[in-house]
């Protein structure tokens, strides 16, 4: 799972293909919300503001 900003997407995705040999699902962090998770304050790969998750 990766939440990042618009900046790493690629990356982020890149990097999940070649760990998880799959295609991840992307959603914007403003248009979902799970009970008991919260998105960190920062993105996996810099400190921007995160806009998307990655699983």
């Amino acid at each position: 799972m990766y939440v990042v900003c618009a900046d790493h997407l690629e990356c982020a995705i890149d990097e999940f293909v070649e760990i998880y040999e799959a295609a991840p699902d992307l959603y914007r962090l403003s248009e979902v919300s799970f009970t008991g998770w919260s998105a960190p304050p920062h993105c996996d790969f810099c400190v921007r503001l995160p806009l998307f998750l990655i699983v």
